[in-house]
């Protein structure tokens, strides 16, 4: 038996179907780099979260915070 399909498009379906697709992909295209810019502009914090904590780790280690047999200081 042969495949039919189930439905004949006409010739303005295929092009409403074009143009909602090219649509998404622009859509779908923006939303990626707004992503990537997002996560990008969160990353470039880290660097700088983990410098600061670790000064302040360095600075509490040297203010006499903290000792390295866990007596009493």
């Amino acid at each position: 038996m042969e495949q039919l399909p189930a439905k004949i498009y006409s010739k303005s379906d295929l092009e409403t179907a074009r143009t909602k697709g090219q649509v998404m992909g622009w859509v779908q295209g923006a939303g990626a780099v707004l992503a990537v810019g997002v996560v990008l502009k969160l990353l470039g914090w880290i660097p700088t979260l983990l410098v600061v904590g670790g000064v302040v780790y360095l600075l509490y280690r040297l203010l006499g915070g903290g000792t390295k047999d866990g007596g009493e200081p």
